[in-house]
């Protein structure tokens, strides 16, 4: 049979060829909602893979990486699709959206920015090289416009409510010491390096990335490939700063999804003498993530069973029924849960003492001395289901004291050891 394609159906200008001739040509991939595979079955499994590695990751303090991951998955989304696209450019709008979600991870998390400043790298070089420098200062320009349409806003709020200066201090200031301080050393680092690296498979990655590397040298798509390498290695040395808990892993998901696709067309193959080759391969899939699935399949059943929402509501109320209108409180502890449950304001602006809270110059002192000075009417300890409240004794235990001579025990249920002032 002889066909000529039209340009809208087939990305090359071709004299009349035959259809086996035509099958020889590659075809720029990302048409038809794929980028690394052609097939949108495959494609949309690879997708459903990475998410369900979430819960490999998700804890109860995995607050930051949860908001900042869509922010993550749409700007590789954007990076892949510009290199992906047989003319190699990126619209302004395209652009904006970079910047913005640039914007809001970093201003949600420092310690997000590698994978936008990875493939950026590479297309800076490359635009260099090549000289194509129109195109660079509207990538620059669109970049940056992204950045301010969300900055701009936010810096102005900060202003206006006279908190700017506090959050460079607890945000920017306070998040950069406490990742480095956690990484005293070179040796340190390099120990958080491949905790963070074996966590959960997150050497898939960097190992598929380097693969893609050696196979595609000098080929089509191999500065995506670097681009993709780049940014995850930095990611990774980022988080091996900070060490933490596995849920800082959640940020590495987005990476997950292209070496999830990648693999799924083997394996589709390895069933190619089975019936019902697509419900094999799901089923296949389902026993590889058995352990995330068992996760997921528990928070939701957990969900029906759960009452945490319902302690709170009662837990709010008990402070609000007995205490007085301006009355202050304050939640000792990693979490500030209570606050929107009660129509208590909080007695210090440090409202929950978290994770770099010592980094923050004076802040212990500024804190001691509002709730020594003021004495809240009530101090909710979270964690009652553990019949103490000892967290961080040294650092709170002027408070502990003030609890023990000035304060009644009013409840314990409800998740909180609630101290009303005598």
């Amino acid at each position: 049979m002889v066909v000529n394609p039209t340009d809208d159906k087939f990305p090359y200008r071709t004299n009349l060829l035959d259809n086996a001739t035509l099958n020889k040509i590659p075809r720029p991939l990302g048409r038809g909602g794929s980028f690394f595979s052609n097939n949108k079955f495959f494609a949309l499994l690879g997708t459903v893979c990475g998410f369900i590695e979430i819960n490999s990751f998700a804890s109860v303090s995995a607050g930051t990486e949860e908001y900042s991951l869509p922010f993550l998955i749409i700007s590789l989304y954007l990076f892949t699709k510009y290199y992906f696209s047989p003319e190699r450019d990126i619209s302004l709008i395209e652009l904006f959206i970079l910047g913005a979600c640039f914007a809001c991870a970093v201003l949600i998390k420092l310690n997000m920015f590698p994978l936008w400043a990875g493939f950026c790298i590479i297309i800076f070089i490359e635009s260099i090289i090549k000289r194509r420098f129109v195109p660079l200062v509207k990538y620059m320009l669109g970049f940056c416009a992204g950045i301010i349409i969300i900055a701009v806003p936010v810096f102005l709020y900060l202003k206006l409510n006279g908190i700017l200066y506090d959050f460079f201090d607890q945000v920017i200031y306070g998040g950069a010491a406490k990742g480095f301080s956690d990484a005293s050393s070179i040796k340190q680092t390099a120990k958080n390096f491949f905790v963070v690296f074996e966590r959960g498979y997150s050497f898939i990655p960097l190992v598929m990335g380097v693969f893609w590397l050696i196979i595609n040298y000098k080929k089509n798509y191999f500065l995506f490939y670097l681009g993709y390498t780049v940014s995850y290695i930095l990611m990774l040395l980022f988080l091996s700063f900070s060490g933490g808990g596995s849920h800082y892993n959640l940020s590495l998901v987005p990476f997950f999804i292209p070496a999830f696709t990648f693999f799924i067309k083997p394996i589709y193959s390895a069933f190619s003498g089975v019936q019902k080759r697509n419900i094999a391969l799901v089923l296949f899939l389902c026993v590889c993530f058995l352990g995330a699935l068992s996760k997921w399949l528990d928070d939701l059943v957990q969900v029906f069973y759960d009452d945490t929402g319902a302690q709170l509501i009662r837990a709010g109320k008990m402070i609000d029924e007995n205490t007085m209108p301006g009355d202050k409180i304050i939640s000792l502890g990693i979490n500030g849960y209570i606050y929107p449950f009660t129509k208590r304001e909080a007695a210090s602006k440090y409202i929950y003492q978290g994770s770099g809270i010592d980094q923050i110059s004076g802040a212990r002192e500024e804190f001691l001395s509002d709730i020594l000075g003021n004495k809240p009417a009530v101090i909710a300890v979270f964690g009652a289901e553990e019949l103490s409240y000892d967290y961080l004794p040294d650092w709170y235990a002027p408070v502990y004291k003030l609890i023990d001579e000035d304060y009644r025990l009013l409840s314990d249920e409800n998740g909180y050891f609630l101290f009303l002032r005598k």
